[in-house]
């Protein structure tokens, strides 16, 4: 049975963001990723409004739906709209823009719903990525959001091949009059683990390009008026990079307290990469307030809270708690 310390605030935290994997399917092939080869959508679309409101009942007002590209799902503007109608105050989507404008007249009404268009940097870095064509089309398409009032971001990856040119996401950013923009280091994870990423990853000697890359970023940032969400957690790039570590936040991550994600497959997990032991499945009707309140969960808990869990460095880490504001 988990035993949970006394005095530990986070143990009592509510439920305050549910990530639902409501694809796997993409319209681009991009170089650094492997998701897309799954080729399925997550749980079903009643499954997922069910969980959806199951989920506010335990108190979450954060929806994120993820996966590979989520407007591949035929009922995904439906599932943005149904979160937005039971009281969802902020859904973020990561998307690679291509398919937004055919749902503008849909997206602009839904107050609640950020898009974060993932760039790479200018056209050649992109292209060069995610296909002949990618980079304007995307483009293109966060500008035509914002004309219709759509919130957005842009999401950026720190690789080899963007490392040079990924200024050019801040430039545009501002030019753009966002206030937000998002970087994150190359995830293996994503990439897949047993292909070779050579072409992303950096050489040993390299470390003083990340560190000057990044403090490039922060000043650029500085003098746009444009915040780099992950700013906490940018001066752990160099060691997750080059030395292989993983971080987790002094004092422990609070993702496991506060965080619930629904595979694909429909198995609960308290973050992206704590995934070696499921607090259940939704495909088996099991329900998510059985699981919220498990000593599964609570013995999860205690691994985030005490340092013992795999660490991570991505958009989707602790971002609050390495800033020090949990």
């Amino acid at each position: 049975m988990a035993v949970r310390p006394a005095g530990h605030d986070a143990l009592a935290f509510a439920l305050e963001e549910i990530a639902v994997e409501v694809t796997v399917h993409c319209n681009l092939r991009c170089r650094m990723c492997s998701v897309w080869e799954g080729a399925r959508h997550g749980p079903e679309g009643a499954l997922v409004r069910d969980l959806l409101s199951e989920a506010r009942e335990l108190g979450a007002t954060d929806f994120v739906p993820c996966g590979a590209e989520p407007f591949m799902r035929p009922d995904f503007v439906d599932l943005l709209e149904h979160a937005q109608a039971i009281g969802y105050r902020r859904v973020e989507v990561v998307t690679n823009g291509l398919l937004v404008p055919r749902q503008l007249d849909r997206l602009a009404p839904l107050s609640a719903v950020q898009l974060h268009v993932s760039l790479d940097g200018p056209r050649e870095v992109h292209d060069a990525l995610r296909g002949e064509g990618a980079y304007d089309r995307a483009v293109a398409a966060a500008r035509a959001a914002l004309e219709r009032g759509v919130a957005l971001g842009l999401s950026g990856v720190l690789m080899r091949p963007t490392l040079a040119r990924i200024d050019h996401v801040l430039e545009l950013a501002a030019e753009l009059g966002l206030r937000e923009v998002s970087f994150q280091p190359f995830q293996p994870e994503i990439h897949g683990m047993d292909r070779d990423a050579s072409a992303f990853v950096f050489e040993p000697g390299e470390r003083s390009r990340i560190e000057d890359a990044i403090a490039g970023l922060r000043e650029l940032a500085a003098s746009r008026g444009v915040r780099i969400y992950t700013d906490p957690v940018l001066d752990h790039v160099p060691a997750y990079l080059f030395e292989g570590l993983r971080p987790i936040p002094r004092g422990g991550c609070h993702m496991p307290s506060r965080f619930v994600l629904v595979n694909i497959d429909g198995e609960l997990y308290p973050c992206f990469f704590m995934r070696e032991e499921s607090m259940g499945n939704v495909n088996r009707g099991e329900r998510l307030a059985d699981a919220w309140h498990s000593e599964i969960h609570s013995a999860l808990q205690l691994l985030g809270l005490t340092s013992r869990c795999p660490g991570c460095l991505a958009a989707c880490s602790d971002i609050a708690t390495f800033g020090g504001e949990a």
